[in-house]
């Protein structure tokens, strides 16, 4: 199955991690408006810890590392050493329609050949294996990326579906050469589940950075949305 276009970003722009979870939500508001598959790819300047929707903050209240809470499910992801993208599909898409498995298979099957075509041997986790909320990268679940000589996990991802729409947050731990948002494997990865890849406008990616900026203030960057203690309750 491939999807006749894909408009994406290579984010060369280093952020906050709420700050990246508030971009990524931008391109999914895109997404649903305009009803065009859409993807974001980015990297991190500094160490940083994603949660998924449902994590229990109770454990990292009084840490001075806080996590930010994702839009999508998951365990708990340790970014740094990853290249870390958003891929997004309007409301009654082919893939939006797929269940969850099948659609989590479809796109690391396309990254995994993307990745091999640029010489970087890896391999899916075929082995049926239960989903659970610990470290994505210690936790490996069924259609994973593995590493084929160490056979570690190295790519994962999260699904979360909105009036119909549908979002995947994946990482990707690679060398450091292969995180820029502009390395090679990148519109590989995209045209295996494409026919046409496009950047997004100048206009567009300003129209992105605004709504970006409306969801960090207003939702990702808040200690309501992360559960964090008030000033009052620290």
């Amino acid at each position: 199955m491939k999807l006749p276009v894909f408009r994406f970003l290579p984010d060369q722009t280093f952020r906050t991690p709420a700050e990246q979870m508030a971009m990524d939500q931008a391109v999914f508001e895109l997404t649903r408006e305009t009803a065009v598959p859409s993807a974001r790819f980015y990297h991190w300047d500094t160490p940083a810890v994603t949660v998924g929707y449902f994590h229990r903050f109770d454990d990292e209240i009084d840490s001075e590392d806080r996590p930010i809470r994702r839009f999508t499910g998951g365990g708990k992801v340790e970014h740094g050493e990853d290249a870390t993208f958003v891929i997004c599909f309007p409301a009654n898409s082919p893939t939006s329609r797929l269940n969850s498995d099948a659609r989590y298979r479809w796109i690391h099957t396309a990254l995994a050949a993307a990745l091999v075509n640029t010489g970087y041997d890896v391999e899916l986790e075929s082995t049926p294996t239960p989903s659970g909320n610990g470290p994505c990268f210690s936790n490996s679940v069924t259609w994973d990326l593995k590493d084929s000589a160490s056979g570690e996990k190295i790519g994962g991802g999260a699904q979360r579906r909105s009036a119909g729409a549908v979002m995947h947050q994946g990482s990707v731990r690679l060398p450091a050469s292969l995180r820029s948002p502009h390395s090679p494997w990148i519109p590989g990865f995209l045209n295996q589940m494409a026919e046409n890849v496009e950047l997004f406008s100048s206009d567009e990616v300003e129209r992105l950075t605004r709504s970006a900026e409306n969801w960090n203030l207003n939702k990702f960057a808040t200690a309501g949305w992360n559960k964090w203690p008030s000033p009052a309750e620290a």
